[in-house]
């Protein structure tokens, strides 16, 4: 049975080392963390997207459990810098704000290190999207994953009075759901593009790539001037990805909708809004997790049937 190695992934020449790819996934895990952090909702400041947990699973499944370490670091220091004005205000001394940055690091490692296993084990060592099983797989050990990170994360700010006691179950929630649109968002799309053996995209051209980027934006732009329905378009767009470029398609453009999206709601402009732009934040959630989560599963079976359809050619 094929199984996955290091070289079933594209290593950049300067990353050869594995010193070097801890350092990169603590630095890469920091900038996404940072940018999470500008954008977070009340009562606790809590982001309602985290791209760096997807990267974090990401990374440990291409590279290795090495990684692993990388993440810590990242997660370490990024949340030093996120807890050091709230500990300050709280006079809560260094060694507390160490050690609560350390909690919630430890505790996006054991989520990470358990969901890279099941993701291996129930795949079999295989490129874990390769079929739309794999893929619905992948997006069950996704939702575990970040009850596991999320839970963790929330108690450990709790335990070190780091907000509100009693707003324990809706931190929760809306870190769950920060941490699995980060997923869904950015490990495929990680997954997906730094592996090596895709089928080769046929009768496609850079032209249509490019005419479904500006219809992206252009949708962004509808919903950006409150034309309310607009934003279902993007269905017709995902769709369109599925059969033409899968996963490697929907991942890419699923990140820029939501990207361009999240801008929009966060300055108060389109039809996400509810009441302000903090609540147009979480409502966009179920929005992208619905549709790209079809999307994902669509492609993960047609990527299956393409593979089948192959497999008599190179035979003969």
């Amino acid at each position: 049975m094929y199984k996955l190695d290091i070289n079933d992934y594209y290593t950049p020449f300067f990353l050869k080392s594995q010193f070097f790819k801890i350092i990169l996934v603590a630095f890469v895990f920091n900038v996404l963390a940072f940018l999470s952090f500008r954008i977070t909702v009340s009562p606790d400041n809590l982001s309602p997207i985290f791209p760096d947990v997807g990267f974090a699973l990401a990374a440990v499944l291409i590279i290795g459990r090495k990684a692993i370490a990388g993440v810590w670091a990242g997660s370490f220091v990024a949340n030093i810098f996120s807890f050091w004005d709230v500990c300050k205000m709280l006079d809560k001394s260094l060694l507390e704000i160490i050690l609560s940055s350390a909690s919630v690091a430890t505790g996006v490692v054991i989520g990470v290190a358990i969901s890279a296993y099941l993701i291996n084990l129930i795949n079999k060592g295989e490129y874990p999207l390769k079929t739309g099983f794999s893929v619905i797989a992948f997006l069950g050990v996704s939702i575990l994953y970040c009850g596991i990170c999320s839970l963790l994360c929330v108690s450990a700010i709790s335990f070190w009075e780091l907000s509100t006691p009693n707003h324990f179950i809706s931190n929760w929630t809306t870190l769950w759901k920060g941490d699995l649109i980060g997923t869904i968002l950015i490990t495929p799309f990680l997954i997906s593009w730094f592996y090596r053996h895709h089928i080769k995209i046929i009768s496609t051209s850079l032209l249509e790539a490019i005419s479904l980027g500006l219809a992206t934006i252009l949708v962004c732009v509808l919903i950006a001037f409150d034309h309310s329905s607009d934003q279902y378009l993007f269905i017709i767009i995902l769709l369109w990805a599925t059969f033409r470029f899968r996963i490697r398609g929907v991942s890419i453009l699923a990140s820029m909708f939501a990207l361009l999206s999240s801008i929009y709601g966060y300055l108060g402009y389109g039809s996400f809004v509810v009441v302000n732009s903090e609540d147009s934040l979480i409502n966009i959630n179920p929005f992208f997790g619905l549709t790209t989560v079809i999307a994902l599963i669509l492609s993960g079976y047609y990527s299956d049937y393409l593979h089948h359809k192959l497999e008599p050619q190179k035979a003969n």
